[in-house]
């Protein structure tokens, strides 16, 4: 069934039961992955639970087919995820109002007319969700009703094995999406690795996100000798998650030399948490407001990396303990029924703010997280 049709049946549903739950219609802008995935068509399923009627119009439905969908939907509030997809545009909302939602420093990416349509939609948007601090601070200066939700995400069924059970030698991890596009952070990870080896440690470091075998090949050039190696290719989500389970430290290096870097959030981090892999990441983004000591290490400091790297990778116990603690707090703080509550608080505000958007029976709903 096309969301289309989908929506057009659940709306006419509604229709005959006189439904009372205020409604939410998110555009993603990319198909079920990454972002889209985590922020839109999770999070409007995770809303359904907490009382709404929320749906996800498909970025494959045009201009036409959205206008059909909006009139029969007949929602209370609009969510653009992200300004990537040419119709998530403060033009496209047909007067109703709209939140944007976004998790990237879009307004630093060269992509003709981005940055414009951007600006144009925070500034006319009913609110604005920011997945970092860094984000919200460039949307506050343009919209006054914008706030910080991490990204949260579903948490997987199954047994994590435990750090002794992990294998030998201990898997390092670095899960970035095309590691040769990253050119600072794979110049550190590979630094990174080579100290480590100099320090005698014995551990195998594993890329992902390599597509080819000339990926592959270049990746193994670029290695201090000795160093062995795994690469695994573009993974299925739930795949990915699963092969997580056998990894021993996760690197989440951010260069903020770059400025779309500073507008990242924790991306791949929340991989390693649900798989239980201790983390290794830059002081940047809102890492240090996250991890403590005891649940991770955070620092742009090389030499802080290095002794974190080879103090976990020697003691599978510290490494437990330390994904352990992370563990709860990322049950508490970074999963989707986390974020779900403070969008739902956040987006009941909204339309209880805007002019005649009242919702009879909203409530409300404490913040939390």
């Amino acid at each position: 069934m096309t969301s289309e049709t989908r929506i057009h049946c659940r709306s006419l549903l509604d229709r005959f039961t006189a439904s009372r739950r205020p409604r939410v219609l998110f555009f993603p802008s990319s198909p079920p992955e990454a972002a889209s995935l985590l922020r839109a068509y999770n999070m409007a399923t995770a809303l359904t639970d907490l009382g709404w009627r929320a749906d996800c119009v498909s970025p494959l439905v045009r201009r036409g087919g959205r206008m059909r969908l909006i009139r029969a939907f007949r929602p209370n509030l609009l969510v653009f995820q992200q300004c990537r997809h040419p119709l998530n545009a403060a033009e496209h909302a047909r007067g109703i109002p709209y939140v944007l939602d976004t998790d990237d420093a879009d307004f630093y990416l060269e992509v003709p007319g981005l940055k414009d349509r951007l600006e144009r939609t925070s500034r006319q948007a009913a609110g604005v969700i920011a997945g970092s601090r860094f984000l919200r601070d460039w949307h506050a200066a343009r919209c006054a009703r914008t706030t910080v939700i991490w990204t949260g995400t579903p948490m997987s069924d199954g047994p994590r094995p435990d750090h002794r059970e992990r294998g030998e030698p201990p898997v390092l991890a670095w899960a970035q999406a095309k590691p040769l596009d990253y050119k600072q952070e794979l110049d550190f990870v590979l630094d990174l690795a080579g100290r480590l080896q100099d320090c005698g440690i014995v551990f195998t470091l594993r890329f992902y996100g390599v597509a080819s075998e000339g990926e592959a090949a270049e990746l193994r050039r670029r290695l201090p000798a000795g160093i062995p190696i795994q690469t695994m290719p573009p993974l299925p989500y739930e795949e990915f998650l699963r092969s997580l389970r056998e990894v021993s430290v996760g690197l989440s290096p951010i260069m903020a030399v770059s400025p779309f870097s500073r507008g990242k959030s924790f991306g791949k981090i929340l991989a390693y948490l649900d798989a239980k892999v201790p983390v290794i990441t830059s002081r940047e983004a809102d890492h240090a407001l996250f991890f403590t000591p005891d649940s991770g290490i955070v620092s742009n400091d090389m030499d802080v990396w290095v002794e974190g790297a080879g103090r976990l990778l020697r003691d599978p116990a510290a490494r437990q303990a330390m994904a352990d603690a992370a563990f709860d707090d990322f049950r508490n703080r970074l999963s989707l029924a986390s974020a779900a509550a403070l969008t739902d608080a956040f987006l009941r505000n909204v339309i209880a703010g805007t002019p005649g958007g009242r919702v009879s029976g909203l409530g409300g709903r404490a913040l939390s997280g």
